[in-house]
């Protein structure tokens, strides 16, 4: 049954959110990193994420065979998230070279995707351009969404396929046509191959449709809902059940595939992480007056919930403790990645829609509302600047323990590729506290080296005999050297790099 009441947005609409969104990458300073290498926050998860996608074009495109430079596992084979933007990626490489900005784009067009669908949805639900608007924008008041938008980890995608689920979910209950359903479970399913963890909205919508069949909301129901939605669950099921095979197969640790709950914990490792999002993430979440705005608007629903969009009343009341759940589960992981704050985000978007309907819903007069919009735009607009400065600040050079040594390869990459290193080529890197971070750099497969002290002739001698044709050395001391060239020859000698071929 088709319901004649859904919003049609205007085109002009339509093309002025676009140029919002591109005018948004610019004024936020995303620009500047458009042709950077991986650098900064989680330099060792964009390396992952990139050496995936170089291996799909270096060793062919099996998508089902992923590989990292990294040969600690056999044959450097590993899978973690399913692949699809990597495997994009690399098939974009075919046609336009090796450009490691290809990931950033594809991943900033998945996640600007799902903000426009984020404006369709309250589109559908306020039928005010304005209030649409504001409550897309109010993303952008978040630092770590604004990073990660334009960015190599794979959340963010995940992320812009559940906003897009979310707005077919919330049409399907509207026109109840089988194609909607479908789509929506397409992007939900997406979501959920990519990080596992966003599956919680998939989930939320078929407990809300499971409940309507217990309330006086039986409008809602349908029952091809729940079979769409079991599918979806399955299709992940059975992709997590892949990586499990395929990592046990080829010896791979090279990804956490577990849970880290906060029941692992005792009192002072709970207390530490908590102390970490509360005094150190929390700022980059969101600006601070956008935090102040969600609690107006959470206290507005439960002190007005007669007033609150019913079709959302379920789904909210679901996703909280879904939320909650994957909180407690993934609870460790929040001291050190602020990203899976993310997962979080449909939630947040949600109660913000409707917490402005109930507020819509309270004032009747014309004049209050544009106030109200004046303040909310004004609030947002400003949230957005904060975060711009936040942006501006993680953007600021800085070298860690982590990406120095791949910063090193980096730095003197001209001199390394004049010494024609075959591509078949296996490396020995020492030392090096990524599986893949100097690899990647490079371009080419071997093994890493993580501390000085394990540069003996043991190590070394291992990994001749496992292959290893050259021996780069970054920042080695006396000591160290002098233990390598029992080995080989220097090839290239520079202050902070000494690459040496090992002798077969």
């Amino acid at each position: 049954m088709k319901n004649n009441s859904i919003y049609k947005i205007k085109a002009y609409q339509k093309l002025g959110f676009i140029g919002l969104l591109i005018a948004l990458f610019f004024f936020l300073g995303l620009y500047v990193v458009f042709f950077a290498w991986p650098e900064g926050y989680h330099f060792l998860r964009q390396t992952d994420s990139l050496s995936f996608a170089s291996n799909y074009y270096n060793d062919g495109f099996n998508f089902f065979a992923p590989k990292l430079y990294n040969l600690k596992n056999i044959d450097g084979r590993a899978v973690c998230e399913f692949p699809i933007t990597y495997y994009i990626t690399a098939l974009s490489y075919t046609v336009f070279g090796k450009q490691i900005f290809i990931l950033r784009i594809i991943h900033l067009l998945i996640i600007y995707m799902g903000v426009y669908y984020i404006f369709k949805l309250s589109m559908l639900v306020l039928k005010d351009f304005l209030y649409s608007l504001i409550i897309a924008l109010f993303l952008f008041t978040s630092t770590i969404f604004n990073y990660y938008s334009f960015n190599y980890l794979p959340d963010i995608a995940a992320l812009g396929f559940a906003f897009a689920g979310w707005y077919f979910i919330y049409k399907y209950s509207l026109d109840f046509r089988n194609k909607t359903a479908f789509i929506a479970f397409l992007f939900f399913t997406l979501g959920g191959l990519i990080k596992v963890t966003y599956m919680i909205n998939p989930l939320a919508v078929i407990f809300v449709y499971i409940l309507s069949y217990f309330t006086v909301y039986r409008e809602i129901k349908n029952k091809k809902i729940i079979k769409y939605g079991i599918f979806s669950v399955l299709i992940v099921i059975l992709w997590n059940v892949y990586v499990l095979y395929y990592n046990s197969k080829y010896q791979s640790n090279s990804f956490n595939t577990t849970i880290l709950p906060i029941w692992d914990l005792d009192k002072a490792g709970i207390k530490e992480v908590f102390n970490y999002m509360w005094k150190y993430w929390y700022s980059k979440y969101f600006a601070y007056s956008s935090f102040h705005l969600l609690a107006v608007l959470i206290a507005l629903q439960l002190v007005f919930i007669k007033r609150v969009n019913k079709r959302f009343a379920f789904a909210l009341l679901i996703m909280l403790f879904a939320s909650i759940s994957y909180f407690l589960l993934f609870y460790q992981q929040f001291k050190e990645h602020d990203y899976y704050f993310l997962a979080f985000m449909p939630f947040i978007i949600l109660i913000v829609i409707n917490g402005i309907y109930t507020l819509d819903k309270l004032i009747k007069k014309a004049v209050f509302k544009w106030i109200i919009k004046i303040g909310l735009l004004v609030l947002v607009i400003a949230g957005i600047n904060y975060s711009r400065l936040k942006i501006a600040e993680r953007y600021t050079p800085w070298d860690d323990e982590y990406s120095k040594s791949a910063l090193v390869i980096r730095d003197n990459i001209d001199d390394i590729n004049k010494l024609k290193i075959p591509k078949e080529a296996k490396l020995i890197i020492a030392t090096d506290l990524t599986q893949n971070g100097a690899l990647f750099f490079i371009d080419r497969m071997g093994w890493v080296i993580r501390k000085k002290e394990d540069i003996t002739q043991d190590n070394i001698l291992n990994y001749k005999k496992k292959g290893a044709d050259y021996l780069v050395l970054i920042n080695p001391e006396k000591e160290q050297l002098n233990t390598a060239k029992e080995f080989g020859t220097i090839v290239l000698n520079k202050a902070d790099l000494k690459i040496l071929k090992l002798e077969k």
